[in-house]
């Protein structure tokens, strides 16, 4: 088994950006989001549902 100072350099740098991203959607997900925003997105999924549905009648 290897030591960590050992390890493939690829590996870690993988491991350096999964870390990154971890954080950084750590710190998406304890942003505010506007009303506004919200609201659009419900109306947003609300139009891709009704398109996906019909799809599904023809």
């Amino acid at each position: 088994m290897s030591r960590p100072s050992q390890r493939d350099p690829v590996s870690q740098a993988n491991l350096g950006i999964d870390e990154e991203i971890a954080s950084l959607l750590t710190a998406i997900e304890q942003e505010k989001v506007p009303d506004r925003l919200n609201k659009l997105a419900i109306e947003l999924q609300n139009a891709l549902i009704q398109k996906r549905g019909c799809k599904k009648d023809t």
